[in-house]
């Protein structure tokens, strides 16, 4: 009874962790339900760890058996039944003391989107079950690994259910784990407003704060938000002004919650995130909090951990995320009517933290005006991820704009090879399809897709700047072009090539003069940023001088 006791704490304990809800308990075997295929096998894995840990000092062993299953169920009177309980149960009687089996629907839906290594274990006939179901190890103890399976067995994957509700099961004995479907909301104008304000770096890692792992963070959970279609993202370069002007340093506004609630208000924020990624012996921990400002609450607050740097942004940021948009649908009564797909953050961008930081701070220079610097070190994220799909397509971009066409056909071939990865609605999946039909021709699909951006997320500047490049070059309609650039200038005044192409359209209507002049005002207002050299050539450019 005493080890039951403490078994029962331990895995209670993890579930609660891990956002679960235990249905009910059955001599030592468990039924709950989590919201989220992730957060059920981070929990399975975390309780086998948890488990393993404290048998290092006890003569007495806890060991549990863990199986985990999808499959439709019927909730009824504090219980549930169905298919799929039944099918978690005989698969969790199928695995062994400290072993975690699932099935191939599963394996389908995680495969490459937890930081785990998974063992074939092939098709098995299960008691009372009237067809084989095929049968994977997740091998959490790091000891195994050498066991995994060589290459990606084909498995089928998941068939779409028409009912409401799809339930996915783990078990340890059996736990229960929703995918919940929801209706798109019609009017984006009245989604509620969130927030990423920071995510600070405490690990006192060298390398770590090399990459800038805090702001990789942040900005790979904005990622995950911009895949989100029931909250507008409030624009980063909104935040970044904000913090400015109040004088905050990202480390000292994770600490102070009142600090981050400022920032979130002055930005016009409803929602909050921020986090704090710290370091305990090997294992790293990632805790964030999502509040209501407008009704000063606290939604969720989370704590994750990870072995591995590529658990980072594999299964702590994709958990996170899951876990807070969950919170959030619950918050605002969405009805749940279509699905929402989940999308992994490496799928978009990557793991690597080398690579996502060589890629920002590209980006970030390009961004700037520095071009040729920013594409170098964009490129050189795709050589540490070669996979690094939204990199290649923002370097297909940028060649086109630079008027380097031959490179930007290289990359956009290879980014072509992810189209599949850019059906979502966020930012960059807008900006890579509106490329995509402008390289070919498609200039319906183009302006489709620029114009989404400016109506999904109306305080971020690229929409508009997309959207001019579109009126000012495929159109030739530089009166609507220098409108969409005026506002992408007021969301970002320090943007250099909001300038240069809005100076090529007011000499389109009105002269070389005039466009010298805003290149001008771009300089003085902008004396020392990167962007000033690049407008001095312009300058040069348009008064037919010859520049190297």
């Amino acid at each position: 009874m005493r080890l039951l006791a403490e078994h029962n704490q331990i895995l209670e304990g993890r579930i609660k962790a891990l956002n679960g809800n235990v249905i009910k308990t059955i001599g030592d075997a468990f039924l709950a339900d989590f919201d989220s295929v992730f957060s059920a096998v981070n929990c399975a894995v975390a309780i086998q760890e948890d488990l393993a840990e404290r048998n290092t000092v006890n003569e007495e062993k806890i060991e549990v058996r863990i199986g985990i299953h999808v499959g439709d169920v019927i909730y009824r009177e504090n219980d549930v039944f169905g298919d799929g309980v039944n099918v978690a149960s005989r698969i969790e009687s199928e695995a062994g003391p400290g072993q975690i089996f699932v099935s191939s629907d599963i394996f389908s839906i995680t495969y490459g989107k937890v930081d785990y290594k998974f063992k074939d274990l092939s098709s098995r006939d299960l008691k009372n079950i009237d067809r084989p179901v095929h049968l994977y190890e997740i091998l959490w103890d790091p000891a195994r690994i050498g066991e995994a399976s060589k290459s990606t067995p084909v498995v089928p994957r998941l068939k779409k259910s028409r009912s409401k509700l799809v339930y996915l099961g783990v078990a340890a004995a059996v736990v229960l784990v929703s995918l919940v479907f929801f209706k798109q909301p019609t009017d984006t104008t009245e989604r509620p407003t969130l927030a990423v304000v920071t995510f600070a770096d405490e690990t006192d890692d060298e390398r770590l704060g090399r990459v800038r792992v805090g702001k990789v963070i942040g900005d790979a959970v904005m990622q995950k938000f911009y895949e989100f279609p029931y909250v507008q993202l409030v624009s980063p370069l909104q935040i970044m002004k904000v913090k400015k002007e109040l004088g905050l340093e990202d480390h000292t506004v994770a600490r102070d919650l009142s600090l981050a609630e400022e920032v979130a208000k002055g930005a016009n924020g409803r929602f909050l995130v921020s986090g704090t990624l710290t370091k305990l012996g090997n294992q790293f921990v990632l805790s964030a909090n999502l509040n209501d400002i407008e009704n000063e609450k606290l939604l969720s607050a989370i704590q994750l951990k990870g072995l591995t740097e590529a658990s980072i942004l594999g299964s702590l940021v994709d958990s996170l995320c899951h876990r807070f948009q969950r919170k959030l649908i619950a918050e605002l009564q969405i009805q749940e009517t279509t699905p929402h797909e989940i999308v992994s953050v490496g799928e978009l961008t990557t793991t690597s933290l080398e690579a996502y930081s060589q890629f920002l701070q590209g980006f970030e220079l390009y961004q700037s005006g520095v071009f040729h610097p920013g594409i170098e070190m964009m490129i050189r994220a795709t050589e540490i991820d070669t996979n690094f799909a939204l990199a290649y397509s923002v370097i297909a971009c940028a060649y086109s704009f630079s008027k380097e066409h031959e490179a930007s056909e290289v990359y956009r071939l290879k980014s072509l090879k992810y189209k599949h990865r850019f059906s979502g609605i966020s930012k960059e999946s807008l900006i890579y399809k509106g490329n995509l039909a402008w390289f070919d021709e498609d200039y319906d699909a183009c302006e489709k897709n620029y114009r989404l951006i400016t109506e999904l997320y109306p305080d971020d500047r690229e929409g508009y700047y997309y959207y001019g490049l579109y009126f000012a070059y495929l159109k030739q309609d530089h009166k609507k072009a220098i409108e969409l650039f005026e506002r992408a200038r007021d969301l970002s005044p320090e943007y250099y090539p909001t300038y240069r192409d809005m100076a090529y359209s007011i000499k389109a209507l009105n002269g070389v003069e005039a466009a010298i002049t805003l290149l001008q005002e771009y300089i003085r207002a902008h004396a020392d940023g990167p962007g000033v050299d690049y407008a001095r050539k312009t300058i040069a450019e348009l008064r037919g001088v010859a520049t190297e």
